[in-house]
């Protein structure tokens, strides 16, 4: 990987990324603006040396140019044709990884109880809630439990057609089992 610091003006943004251009003021713009001020551009730029074109980072290099005045950027270099200079194109944009959201969700409630400016991440506060609420669970203690009980010759095995070849169990397609909404409706 040929890793080089050079001039902003050596490097052309490509004028057919396909990516919306996003513009200052815009909520995911201040978003990678505010993480590139604390953390640095930790991803490297990809230039093709052979066009003089820009293949990616389009937002970050406009942010390290326009807003925080970088005069010389890292870049990944590449040797590249049209054709497969779009492609990179393409692909860097459009091939990442689906979250582990629970895991996610995890990450996100430990910072939340630290001192960071859980914004750094790219999710706001909502955001961040919404999903954590997903993955916390109530202990029993906080669940209120009802006991209802049941007519055990309801669940008689004469009382289903079916048997699962496989485990044995028996059950009746055409008849719904009972659920416990439906004898809180009896004695209602």
């Amino acid at each position: 990987m040929d890793i080089r610091k050079i001039p902003v003006s050596k490097i052309n943004p490509s004028p057919y990324n396909p990516r919306v251009d996003l513009q200052p003021g815009e909520i995911e713009y201040e978003k990678l603006k505010r993480s590139i001020e604390e953390f640095g551009c930790v991803e490297t730029l990809v230039w093709n040396e052979r066009t003089g074109y820009l293949v990616g980072g389009h937002q970050r290099f406009k942010i390290l140019v326009n807003e925080l005045g970088a005069t010389e950027v890292t870049v990944s270099v590449v040797d590249l044709d049209d054709v497969r200079e779009k492609a990179l194109n393409i692909a860097l944009n459009k091939i990442s990884g689906d979250w582990d959201e629970e895991m996610l969700a995890q990450v996100l409630a430990e910072l939340q109880d630290s001192e960071l400016d859980q914004a750094l991440t790219g999710f706001d506060d909502k955001e961040a809630a919404d999903l954590i609420a997903q993955f916390t669970f109530k202990s029993d203690e906080d669940t209120e439990f009802t006991n209802v009980e049941l007519d055990l010759d309801d669940y008689a095995e004469d009382k289903f057609d079916c048997q699962c070849p496989r485990c044995g169990f028996v059950f009746n397609p055409k008849e719904r089992i009972p659920s416990v909404e439906d004898n809180d409706d009896e004695t209602a």
